[in-house]
């Protein structure tokens, strides 16, 4: 009797599981409500993984993947998006986390805008196009936000510009954005030493050079980062800053 119960309970569970909706911002933040937000997810058992399913607001369709491992976040097989319109806007294959094959994404109309191969999550070549399916020069799907010169070129800049306002030693995380035009703003202190610390980092940040801005499909956009430092106390002619790598 116990376990025909639980057979019954770990059925009717089901639905009520594949049917919660987990709404989000535009950009995918979570809400705990349906106000505000752009997006609404469905999360379903299958197989040994987990089917997502997201919506836009008013229930069409805006993509649909397969996760062996959710937790990881590792897409296996196919990934789809669509428009609001109700057209297809990418269809993508991976294989364990990675993108591996061809990978299409289209116009709003349907008609392909760029193929592009992949071998074990490594970009191996591509083909673009205009509207009138005519191929164009290719250039890159994803280019990242960069300080003139690549991220050492960035750290220099942090070393010779940031000066310590007190004795304090730890790690500091200052979350930043790139914004259309290159310049940093939104500054938002993750982890701190103290304020004077934090202070200190962000008012360098506020002194960098405009940044090459972020683009996505030709298009540029504003990006997010987190800068990493690392103080150290002044002990004879140890190194007053250390860092780890920046996320983007």
């Amino acid at each position: 009797m116990k376990k025909i119960l639980l057979l019954f309970v770990l059925l009717s569970s089901i639905p009520f599981y594949a049917q919660k909706k987990i709404y989000f911002t535009e950009d995918f933040k979570e809400l705990p409500t349906q106000s505000n937000a752009t997006y609404y997810s469905i999360y379903e058992p299958k197989g040994k993984g987990t089917l997502r399913t997201t919506f836009y607001i008013n229930d069409s369709i805006y993509s649909k993947d397969y996760f062996s491992n959710y937790k990881k976040r590792e897409i296996d097989g196919t990934s789809e998006r669509w428009y609001p319109n109700g057209k297809k806007e990418s269809l993508a294959i991976y294989l364990k986390g990675k993108q591996e094959g061809s990978q299409t994404r289209y116009y709003e109309s349907g008609k392909i805008k760029r193929i592009e191969n992949y071998k074990n999550g490594e970009f191996v070549d591509g083909k673009c196009f205009d509207e009138n399916e005519t191929e164009i020069a290719f250039y890159p799907y994803h280019i990242k936000a960069e300080f003139p010169g690549g991220e050492k070129a960035f750290y220099d800049f942090i070393a010779s510009d940031f000066k310590k306002p007190n004795n304090s030693f730890g790690q500091v995380i200052i979350g930043f954005s790139v914004e259309l035009d290159g310049t940093l703003n939104h500054f938002e202190v993750i982890k701190s030493v103290n304020k004077e610390i934090d202070l200190a980092v962000i008012q360098t940040l506020v002194r960098s050079p405009k940044w090459l801005p972020g683009k996505i499909d030709g298009k540029t956009i504003v990006t997010k980062h987190k800068l990493p430092i690392t103080l150290h106390a002044f002990e004879g002619k140890q190194k007053k800053i250390g860092r780890t790598k920046m996320e983007y």
